[in-house]
């Protein structure tokens, strides 16, 4: 198998989006998501956390305020940063301005800020006709996000490829589950992102049958298959990858 066909493995045989809980089939809304990367000062893990977990139970009081799920990153150049993810908003929340958010931004800037090296904001939009996530996200606590580049003018072969890989694989009840975003803004042109929601480590587990199995078995055969995965991988290239860890903790807003 060729280079993108093992990475494509990874991504969908083996993982993989988010990003993440919350991520459930709310097609109310427009699907975007804004993602904070964010770099903590050396030594000021422990002080972050406690202090953006106390500024989410304080901000909550206020309506109209914005969730974030936070995930430290365990893998890859940030391992031990953290992204900070609010999702399934309109394009129009973010231009929602409300009282409290003078007095919000200072208690942040004051509290929160001080444990902060860098931060680096992207917008995110769903593309729920390829997604396949569980009912519920209960015990899902890891994620495999990998990023894709579309090539210029191949976006259309690269969706129909994706489709048929996509369906080929919800009617084989294939048992992983996944989602994919494109980014909006804050990175790349024509950037896929791909999210894989897991269990833990063992969850990465191959299955039997494989990803391999199942859409040789769709296609015709094993020279079906490395043609068509020949053809559709040529309307993209592989990027970076990395896993991250849901925390529960520092996502609380104290709803329960």
């Amino acid at each position: 198998m060729n280079k993108k066909m093992n990475l494509l493995l990874c991504c969908l045989a083996i993982t993989l989006l988010g990003m993440l809980p919350a991520q459930a089939q709310e097609a109310d809304n427009e699907g975007i998501a804004r993602e904070v990367y964010i770099t903590p000062k050396k030594g000021h893990d422990e002080a972050l956390i406690k202090a953006i977990t106390e500024y989410h139970l304080w901000v909550a009081k206020f309506e109209g305020h914005h969730e974030y799920q936070w995930y430290k990153i365990l893998t890859g150049p940030a391992t031990g940063n953290y992204i900070a993810r609010t999702p399934n908003h309109n394009w129009a929340d973010f231009d929602a301005e409300h009282e409290w958010q003078k007095e919000a931004g200072e208690v942040f800037d004051k509290n929160v800020a001080p444990h902060i090296q860098n931060m680096e904001m992207r917008m995110t939009k769903e593309m729920r006709e390829f997604n396949h996530w569980p009912e519920s996200f209960d015990d899902y606590t890891h994620f495999q996000v990998e990023n894709w580049y579309i090539h210029n003018g191949q976006n259309g072969k690269f969706r129909r490829g994706l489709k048929k890989i996509v369906d080929t694989l919800k009617a084989a009840d294939y048992p992983y589950y996944w989602g994919f975003f494109s980014i909006q803004s804050g990175a790349q042109g024509n950037q896929v992102q791909i999210v894989g929601a897991h269990k833990g480590w063992s969850d990465m587990s191959e299955t039997d049958p494989s990803f391999y199995d199942v859409m040789s078995a769709e296609l015709g055969g094993q020279e079906a298959f490395d043609a068509f995965m020949s053809e559709w991988s040529a309307t993209f290239k592989t990027g970076s990858n990395q896993m991250v860890r849901y925390m529960p903790g520092a996502s609380d807003y104290g709803k329960d």
